[in-house]
C-alpha cells in the first residue's frame, strides 16, 4: 500500500518537480557560464599582466585561503539538509532555530579565524618557496582576501536558507553582478599599474557586496525568518553536530585534495610551477561546475524526497542526473584531449603550454569519470544523510594523494603530481563512491554504472573520429577562430545526437517545452518593443 502511495505521488508531481530542479539548474548555469567567460578571458590578462611568479603567488593565496572553509565543520551542509527538511514540513519555528544557531556558532568562529589568519601570516610565506621580494605583497594579500573568506564563512546559515528554498535564480543573478564587478575592478587595477594588493581588495568588496544580497534573498525566500538570542537552540545545534561531523570530515578531505597539490608543489618547487599547475586545473574546475551546480540542487531536493517518503524518486535522479552531467561533459572531453595543447597556445601562449598542457590528459579523464560522472551521487549521500563512509574514504584519498605527489614531484614534475591526482581521484570517487550509493539505495552496482556511461560513451564514438580527422586536416587550431569552430562543432554534433537519441523522451519533452516557452516569452517582449517604438517614432 504504501508502495503503491509513493508510486501515485510520484506520479502526480513529478512533472512539476521536474520543470523545478531543471529551471534551478538552468539558473545555476548562467552563472557558471559567467564565471567560466571571465575567467577564460581574464586569464591570459593577468599572468602577462601579473607575471609567472606573481600570478603563481595568486594562485597560491587562493589555495591557502580556500582552508577557510574548513572552520564550517559541516554545519553548512547540515543546515541546507536540517531546513530542506523542515520546510517540507512547514516547520518556521524550527527553520528559525536551526538558521538562529548556526548564526550565532558561525560569527562567533569567523572572529576567532581572522585572528589566526592575521597572527600567522607573517609565518606562512616561509613554507613556500617566494622571493624576498614579494614576501611583504603576499602577506597582505592574504590579509585581505581572508577577510572576504571569514565573511562568508559568517554568511553561512543565510547562504542555506537560499540552498533549501531552491532560490537559485536570484543566487545566480547576483553572483553574476558582483562577478562583472570583481572581474573589471581587477582589470583596471592592472591596467593602471596597481597589483596583487589592489586586486585582493577588489576582491573583498565584490564579496562583501554578493554577502549582503545572500542576506536580501534569504529575507525574501523565508518571510517567517526572525533573528533573536532567544532562538537559539543546543538541541538544533547537536542535530547540526551530528549531521555536519562527516560533512567536516568530507570537507577537510576534499579541501586537501583540490588546495594540497598546488599548496604542496608550491613547497617543493618555484611558485611559477604553482600557476602552471593551476591553469589547466582551473580550467577543469570551470567546466565541473555546470556539474557541482546541479548537484547543490540535487542535495536539498533529495532531503526533501525523503522527507515526503519518496524514495523512488531519488533512485531515478541518481541515475539520470549523472548520466547527463557526464554526457553534458562529453564534449569538452572530447575537445580538450584532441585540442588541449592548442588551446593553451593561442590562450596563454607557448611557453606556458609546454609546461601546462601535459597535464591536460590526466587531469580531464579522472574529471570526466570521477566528478562528471559521480558528483551527484555525492550530493545525493549527503541529502539521504549517509555520507559518513564517503568522507572517510576523502581522507585516504587526500592521504594517498599528497604522499604521492610528495614523492613524484621532485622526479617528474608537476605532470606526475597530475597523473597521482587522477589515479586517486578515480579509485575514490570513480569507483567508491557510487558502490557507496548503490549499497544505501540497494542497487546493483555494475547496471549502475553502465545505465550512466554505456549510452554517452558509445554516442561519443562518431565526435571522436570527427574531432581527429579535423584535427589532423582542415582545423589544426593554430588561431583561435580555429579553436573556438572545433569546439562548436564537436559541441553541436554531440548533443544533437544526445537529444535525440541518449535523452529519455519524457525528459527530452520537458527540455523542449521549457524552451519553447522562454522562446515565446522573448518573441512577445520584442514585439512589444517593436510596437512602442513603432508608436514613439510615429507620435
Amino acid at each position: 500500500m504504501a508502495k503503491t502511495t509513493e508510486v501515485a505521488e510520484g506520479a502526480a508531481g513529478g512533472s512539476k518537480w521536474a520543470q523545478r530542479f531543471f529551471v534551478n539548474v538552468v539558473w545555476g548555469w548562467v552563472g557558471v557560464v559567467a564565471s567560466f567567460l571571465t575567467g577564460f578571458f581574464l586569464s591570459p590578462y593577468i599572468v602577462r599582466k601579473l607575471g609567472d611568479q606573481r600570478y603563481g603567488i595568486w594562485a597560491l593565496t587562493f589555495a591557502f585561503i580556500e582552508y577557510v572553509n574548513l572552520f564550517d565543520f559541516g554545519f553548512k551542509t547540515a543546515c541546507v539538509n536540517l531546513i530542506s527538511k523542515a520546510r517540507a514540513r512547514e516547520d518556521d519555528q524550527k527553520v528559525n532555530e536551526i538558521v538562529n544557531t548556526s548564526l550565532f556558532y558561525f560569527i562567533a568562529i569567523a572572529f576567532v579565524v581572522f585572528a589566526i589568519i592575521w597572527t600567522i601570516s607573517g609565518r606562512v610565506s616561509l613554507f613556500f618557496k617566494i622571493g624576498p621580494a614579494y614576501t611583504s605583497e603576499f602577506i597582505v594579500l592574504i590579509r585581505t582576501i581572508s577577510l572576504a573568506w571569514v565573511c562568508a564563512l559568517a554568511m553561512n546559515g543565510f547562504v542555506a536558507i537560499v540552498e533549501a528554498f531552491q532560490r537559485f535564480r536570484q543566487q545566480s543573478q547576483y553572483f553574476v553582478v558582483t562577478l562583472i564587478i570583481r572581474s573589471t575592478g581587477c582589470v583596471l587595477m592592472l591596467y593602471l599599474g596597481y597589483g596583487l594588493v589592489a586586486m585582493g581588495v577588489v576582491i573583498t568588496l565584490a564579496y562583501m557586496l554578493n554577502h549582503a544580497l545572500t542576506l536580501m534573498v534569504a529575507k525574501q525566500a523565508f518571510p517567517a525568518m526572525r533573528i533573536s538570542p532567544r532562538l537559539v537552540r543546543r538541541s538544533a545545534w547537536k542535530e547540526m553536530a551530528s549531521y555536519g561531523v562527516h560533512g567536516f570530515v568530507a570537507y577537510l578531505g576534499q579541501s586537501s585534495v583540490m588546495q594540497g597539490p598546488p599548496i604542496l608543489i608550491g613547497h617543493l618547487l618555484p611558485s611559477a610551477f604553482v600557476g602552471y599547475y593551476a591553469l589547466p586545473s582551473r580550467l577543469m574546475q570551470y567546466l565541473v561546475e555546470l556539474v557541482t551546480r546541479i548537484a547543490s540542487v540535487t542535495m536539498p531536493n533529495t532531503a526533501e524526497l525523503l522527507a515526503l517518503g519518496l524514495r523512488g524518486q531519488i533512485v531515478k535522479m541518481a541515475i539520470y542526473l549523472n548520466r547527463y552531467c557526464f554526457a553534458l561533459f562529453v564534449p569538452f572531453t572530447i575537445f580538450l584531449l584532441i585540442y588541449g595543447r592548442a588551446l593553451i597556445q593561442v590562450w596563454v601562449g607557448p611557453e606556458f603550454a609546454a609546461q601546462a598542457a601535459p597535464l591536460l590528459l590526466p587531469l580531464v579523464v579522472a574529471t570526466s569519470f570521477a566528478t562528471a560522472g559521480q558528483y551527484n551521487s555525492i550530493g545525493i549521500l549527503y541529502g539521504i544523510a549517509k555520507h559518513d563512509m564517503y568522507a572517510k574514504s576523502l581522507i585516504v584519498e587526500a592521504v594517498c594523494l599528497l604522499g604521492g605527489i610528495a614523492a613524484v614531484t621532485p622526479h617528474y614534475g608537476i605532470t606526475g603530481a597530475a597523473w597521482v591526482t587522477s589515479v586517486t581521484m578515480i579509485l575514490n570517487r570513480g569507483f567508491f563512491t557510487p558502490l557507496l550509493l548503490c549499497r544505501r539505495l540497494e542497487l546493483n552496482v555494475f547496471a549502475y554504472m553502465s545505465s550512466i556511461y554505456t549510452r554517452p560513451l558509445i554516442l561519443a564514438l562518431p565526435s571522436v573520429a570527427l574531432g581527429i580527422w579535423m584535427k589532423s586536416s582542415w582545423l589544426p587550431g593554430g588561431n583561435w577562430r580555429q579553436v573556438i569552430v572545433a569546439l562548436a562543432v564537436l559541441a553541436v554534433q554531440y548533443y544533437a545526437v544526445y537529444l535525440f537519441a541518449g535523452i529519455e523522451m519524457e525528459h527530452r519533452r520537458t527540455l523542449l517545452e521549457w524552451v519553447s516557452r522562454y522562446l515565446r516569452v522573448i518573441r512577445t517582449a520584442s514585439l512589444a518593443a517593436l510596437r512602442r517604438n513603432a508608436r514613439v517614432g510615429h507620435g
